[in-house]
């Protein structure tokens, strides 16, 4: 019983000296939020931003002459809520924006945009009907080499979000090591369609 008592006062110190508590403060962006469910849940556009701020305590600054500290980036995992509860992993991608400290000294934050995409064959379909609008408009520039170069840039470039009720859990990453992690819930409501909207400066007829 001793023993146990001593081990569980040494994991207790080693989570305090060692910065276990990996909770991060994650919120989404105001100006993003178009409107909210009827239970509260904020909803954004599936052709729109998702911001997301997250912030962590702040690292001690480096006292050893010539050490660095890299900036704080982050990662995601997303899952899909489904209206019974249940959940399933999709895939997400983050572009990060920045960070750095607030008016708080005590904490650090990094801001990133969200994307969730398509289905692949939703998004092929989305570039395809957006690559057809833009033959109609110089037909004699499409030949069958470049209509294809054409195609995988566009379907790079599908920045709508699938439709649905997810989680978003927000890795906060101190180079490959996790400093924090805090859980966004949103919901993303079907607004139009990429192939509609189109690229900023080239909308389609």
């Amino acid at each position: 019983m001793r023993y146990l008592l001593l081990l569980a006062e040494l994991l207790l110190f080693s989570s305090v000296a060692f910065g276990v508590d990996k909770t991060a403060s994650c919120e989404l962006a105001s100006q993003d939020i178009v409107s909210r469910s009827s239970s509260g849940l904020a909803q954004v556009s599936n052709l729109g931003e998702i911001l997301i701020t997250c912030r962590v305590p702040a690292r001690p600054f480096p006292t050893t002459p010539g050490e660095s500290r890299n900036g704080l980036k982050a990662s995601t995992v997303t899952y899909k809520v489904s209206p019974d509860g249940g959940t399933e992993r999709v895939p997400s991608e983050v572009h990060e924006s920045g960070g750095g400290f607030g008016l708080d000294p005590e904490q650090e934050w990094v801001i990133f945009y969200v994307h969730i995409p398509l289905e692949p064959a939703e998004s092929d379909a989305e570039a395809r009907r957006y690559l057809a609008k833009l033959e109609k408009l110089a037909p004699q520039q499409f030949t069958e080499e470049n209509r294809q170069r054409a195609l995988a840039g566009i379907r790079d470039s599908v920045y709508q979000h699938r439709v649905g009720h997810f989680k978003v859990e927000c890795h906060v990453l101190d180079g490959d090591r996790v400093v924090g992690i805090g859980v966004v819930e949103l919901e993303v409501i079907f607004k139009g369609r990429f192939s509609d909207v189109g690229l900023p400066g080239a909308p389609p007829a």
